[in-house]
């Protein structure tokens, strides 16, 4: 019976923090037509395989490759032409009618005819777009000739679609009914410098919430601190990349809900600084496979690093690697992580992940569809050496009922210790989410947790996320 209680008090209170990261699922949805994405362009000429940027990756719309925080040209527009209820961006062609009542057709950025903007055919003609620019969110052109291998002008609107400096920010606000829980979430303000092609430094300053308040969520010690930070060079042939800094390892999918129970239990929470880690990550997209692998080190499993050094680190080291297929309407995946550290810094731990996503909506238009899921199994030390396993499971399935509102339901799963009996436990949700305009996202869930011992407990969530 305490055991259930303390698993589902560790549920409910671990919504005490947050990080905005991808939606993988957002990944598989614009599969469905290419106009999600950006501008259609006037007869494009498809490049060779290894200059083509259009995948289905994390890449697609997030400056970090791995996926997470700020987002690109690319996924800036898939949110102003998708996302929302009122778009801002054209809205892809097989969303005209798929409006609520009362917005109609009264988007900003859509005729709703045949005159729609048109992107350059060539990269020769992207030049030639340059002037249409008017981004307040970024800034400046890096030094050099335009690159094949960069997001070019035209294709989005008026976004500056390769700035040399930029700034995001990502806010959440959240509210748990019973108890009357009010507090901020998250505040993050991610910034990047790309003054020459082929190299970014991406610094992301975040405080972690507090649910005592707004003054102890800036006044208590690292609740500032450097979420990611890392130098990269990219914009390579086949989308190749290498990044080094400190950044959280790539292992499956890299979910928004920093709750699930795929993530605490494996260190991948991305709510946490202990889950972040410092090294060295490799990787390529070229079109629908991808592979990324990794060398880190990190502090010990217990300490929290300095909030400002990202070379903070113990005696341990570890290594992982993410990699599968991600196709227009299905993808699969698999991942591992290896951690080798002493059994004070917190034990060696094995990783393995497969996950996937089928995206029904690709092919039928009357089936708004999408679902993802992941498994994950890995064994873990305990204080006395002795080696024990743990798995986890989610799987989560949305309907975009119309545009900018979507209906979901996910449940999860895990077994922290395989040794220890009754100690599993499911956690199911349903919920809605609406974003009235790009950029605001409000997110209502009713989560109920159900020990393997002990009675179920419920719980509303609330949240309003503001990002850019």
């Amino acid at each position: 019976m305490q055991l259930g209680r303390c698993l589902m008090l560790v549920a409910l209170f671990a919504l005490l923090a947050g990080e905005a990261v991808a939606t993988p699922i957002y990944a598989a949805r614009s599969a469905r037509t290419c106009d999600n994405c950006h501008v259609t362009p006037k007869e494009w000429d498809n490049p060779p395989l290894a200059e083509r940027k259009c995948n289905m990756s994390c890449q697609s719309c997030h400056v970090d490759p791995a996926g997470g925080g700020m987002r690109n040209a690319s996924g800036r527009y898939f949110g102003r032409s998708t996302l929302s209820m009122i778009a801002t961006s054209p809205r892809p062609t097989n969303d005209w009618d798929r409006n609520v009542s009362f917005v109609g057709r009264r988007d900003r950025a859509t005729t709703y005819n045949d005159d729609l903007p048109l992107g350059p055919k060539t990269f020769e003609e992207a030049a030639a777009f340059a002037d249409a620019v008017n981004d307040g969110w970024a800034w400046g052109t890096p030094l050099g000739a335009p690159t094949r291998y960069g997001l070019l002008a035209g294709r989005y609107g008026t976004l500056n679609p390769d700035p040399v400096f930029r700034v995001g920010t990502d806010v959440r606000f959240a509210a748990l009914l019973s108890g009357s829980l009010a507090f901020p979430m998250q505040i993050d303000i991610p910034v990047v410098f790309h003054p020459v092609h082929h190299f970014t430094v991406l610094a992301n300053t975040g405080a972690r919430g507090r649910p005592s308040g707004y003054s102890d969520t800036f006044d208590q010690d690292h609740s500032f601190y450097l979420r990611e930070a890392f130098a990269m060079v990219h914009e390579a042939p086949y989308q190749a990349y290498v990044k080094a800094g400190r950044f959280v390892p790539s292992f499956g999918l890299r979910l928004d809900d920093h709750t699930a129970l795929i993530r605490r239990g494996f260190e991948l929470d991305g709510a946490l600084p202990e889950s972040r880690v410092s090294g060295v990550e490799v990787g390529a997209m070229p079109n629908y496979p991808f592979l990324n692998a990794s060398w880190f080190r990190m502090a010990a499993r217990q300490r929290v690093p300095d909030a400002w050094d990202i070379t903070d680190v113990d005696d341990g080291w570890g290594s992982a690697i993410n990699a599968g297929w991600r196709d227009l309407s299905w993808s699969v995946g698999a991942s591992a992580l290896i951690r080798r550290r002493p059994i004070p810094e917190g034990g060696d731990t094995s990783s393995y992940g497969v996950y996937g996503v089928v995206n029904p909506w690709r092919r039928w238009r009357f089936v708004p569809l999408t679902y993802q899921f992941e498994y994950d199994y890995g064994s873990f030390q305990r204080s006395s050496g002795a080696e024990s396993q743990q798995a986890a499971l989610y799987q989560e399935i949305q309907w975009v009922a119309a545009n900018g509102v979507t209906l979901l339901a996910a449940h999860d799963w895990e077994d922290p210790d395989t040794e220890i009996v009754d100690d599993e436990a499911h956690r199911l949700q349903t919920g809605v989410q609406v974003s009235p305009i790009s950029g605001v996202t409000l997110d209502g869930r009713f989560r109920v947790l159900v020990p393997a011992v002990g009675s179920a407990d419920s719980d509303i969530f609330l949240q309003l996320h503001l990002w850019q």
